[in-house]
């Protein structure tokens, strides 16, 4: 009887874990790579200002943290894609033909930053046997310029902030995106972290038009009410 009630009870905690998993994950993200982002103020900074990202029509969510001086985000993309585009600037505008949006653009006078970033094999000639199972990736990260046109690349993941502000951005791993470093004297360059705030407030104004553009930001984990699970019952001895 014991032998019973312990198979039903460990029965009843399999089927709700399960349910739950069903109701939580879309397993078909699994094809894709999820990579973490950081923009990294300096320390001088009380209280870091409000930074806005977009990518492939998304507006991203981010995470603020005051302590750490940081900004957090993440960005999911297919497995196979090994190139992205980081872009830089305080404006973007939508490009228009015949009346449709084909793409977004900045003006033509208008400071910018864009990077390529390439996914490539860490090479070490010194690994192990065992390590070379072990396959590790960086971003190989370098600065570019955009045509003619100004358009912007479909893939690129757009970073609303005075490009002037920008230190450098490093190689970053294959769960890491590069990070974004702000130069340590940004307060000297903005005149004061009051002034600073107010230019950033501006730039969240000005991309009031953007973010409608710009759907809202969603998980990539997708419920799926429909899965079900069909257990077959025995007796345990």
């Amino acid at each position: 009887m014991n032998k019973k009630i312990y198979f039903f009870i460990s029965l009843l905690f399999l089927t709700t874990a399960i349910h739950k998993t069903a109701h939580c994950w879309d397993f078909y993200s699994l094809d894709k790579n999820l990579f973490v982002g950081n923009i990294l103020f300096p320390q001088t900074i009380k209280t870091v200002p409000q930074v806005l990202l977009y990518q492939r029509g998304i507006k991203l969510q981010t995470e603020t943290d005051d302590s750490s001086k940081k900004i957090q985000f993440t960005v999911t993309e297919e497995r196979k894609c090994k190139k992205i585009h980081f872009l830089v600037t305080q404006y973007v505008q939508p490009n228009i033909e015949k009346n449709i949006v084909t793409g977004l653009k900045i003006g033509r006078k208008q400071d910018y930053k864009l990077y390529k970033l390439r996914l490539i094999e860490t090479r070490n000639t010194q690994k192990s046997d065992s390590e070379k199972n072990n396959t590790s990736y960086h971003w190989q990260v370098k600065e570019k310029k955009l045509t003619p046109e100004r358009r912007i690349p479909d893939d690129t993941l757009i970073v609303i902030f005075n490009p002037n502000y920008i230190e450098k951005i490093d190689e970053g791993s294959s769960f890491e995106l590069p990070k974004i470093w702000i130069r340590p004297d940004i307060l000297e360059l903005a005149g004061s972290e009051e002034k600073l705030h107010d230019e950033v407030n501006e730039l969240l104004m000005a991309s009031l038009d953007l973010n409608i553009l710009h759907s809202k930001p969603t998980s990539e984990i997708k419920p799926n009410h429909k899965k079900k699970l069909v257990i077959a019952m025995s007796n345990p001895e």
